[in-house]
């Protein structure tokens, strides 16, 4: 029974005895692995993403189905949706298999053309995440840019190389 309250007490103490700013660092995208188309439902794309991160927080952090904006090249594009629940190991690099829904805003096939032959494509996520660590819920700021291997996002045709 004292260890069970001490593990409900220890993160209401840090919370108090600790400035936020100490105790949380942010967790950093090292790479995009694999990407796998879902489903394509008109404007709105649902992707497979394994991303590998990096977590230096000395505890485990679950991030909750949030929407963020999302651009390609600067330009905005739609909605990036976290579909389902991910909880990063504390301390630890691993890859983790990320489900998003775009949400594309009008004329998003015209732009996706547009980016479709390029071999890199700088991608912006903008907005606020949901977290929680022990029963601490809290929105995490957003700002992220990453030049990804566009090559990953295009389909394979079945006859070529």
């Amino acid at each position: 029974t004292f260890k069970i309250m001490m593990k409900l007490l220890f993160p209401l103490v840090l919370l108090f005895t600790v400035p936020s700013c100490e105790l949380y660092e942010d967790i950093d995208v090292v790479n995009m692995g694999q990407v796998k188309l879902d489903q394509l439902d008109g404007n709105n794309v649902t992707l497979n993403m394994d991303v590998e991160l990096d977590n230096p927080n000395f505890y485990s952090i679950k991030v909750k189905p949030s929407f963020l904006d999302f651009y390609i090249e600067g330009e905005l594009v739609g909605k990036a949706h976290l579909l389902e629940k991910l909880k990063i190991k504390r301390k630890s690099v691993g890859v983790y298999n990320v489900k998003v829904e775009l949400l594309g805003e009008k004329g998003i096939v015209a732009k996706a053309l547009k980016y479709s032959l390029r071999k890199e494509l700088k991608i912006r996520l903008v907005g606020k995440v949901k977290t929680s660590v022990f029963l601490i819920t809290k929105k995490l700021k957003v700002d992220e840019t990453k030049t990804i291997d566009a090559t990953k996002l295009r389909p394979k045709m079945p006859f070529s190389n």
